[in-house]
């Protein structure tokens, strides 16, 4: 009985300085808030949030698994309108996106996309999509480090 039990806190201390993967890799999140639009959202090339809302809508999506292991990166966002018959004004729509790199307990922003809509307030003919988009540099990490 002795010695399993100290085959039990020895297995204890062991898991427990073992490092968790997960914490080692950078996380990169998109934080989004959308309303009264239909958005679309694109990483590489490969759509990861397609959806439409009079309401607002709030969303963090994890995009690691879209990046590529090193080199550059892209992100596109576009804000569409929900209907023809109603301009962009009209659902008072607007996109925000933003990404950040989580590094453990470490938050840094990389970079902010807003698209509002008052720069076409006053114009008769609205657009009928805004888009804007992100790329950065993702460096991946060596053996040694």
């Amino acid at each position: 009985m002795r010695g399993f039990l100290m085959l039990v806190i020895c297995s204890f201390f062991v898991v427990s300085f073992v490092k968790n993967p997960d914490l080692e890799e950078d996380k990169y999140e998109l934080s989004l808030t959308a309303k009264g639009c239909h958005f679309q959202v694109m990483v590489n090339e490969k759509m990861i949030l397609d959806s439409k809302s009079y309401q607002l809508v709030t969303k963090n999506v994890n995009i690691n698994k879209e990046l590529t292991d090193s080199g550059e990166q892209k992100i596109d966002i576009k804000m569409i309108r929900i209907s023809r018959e109603m301009p962009l004004k009209t659902t008072q729509a607007y996109v925000n996106l933003k990404l950040e790199k989580i590094s453990g307990d470490s938050t840094v922003l990389i970079k902010e996309v807003k698209l509002p809509t008052f720069p076409y307030d006053e114009d008769e003919s609205q657009p009928h999509s805004i888009g804007g988009s992100i790329e950065f540099e993702k460096k991946s990490k060596s053996l040694s480090e």
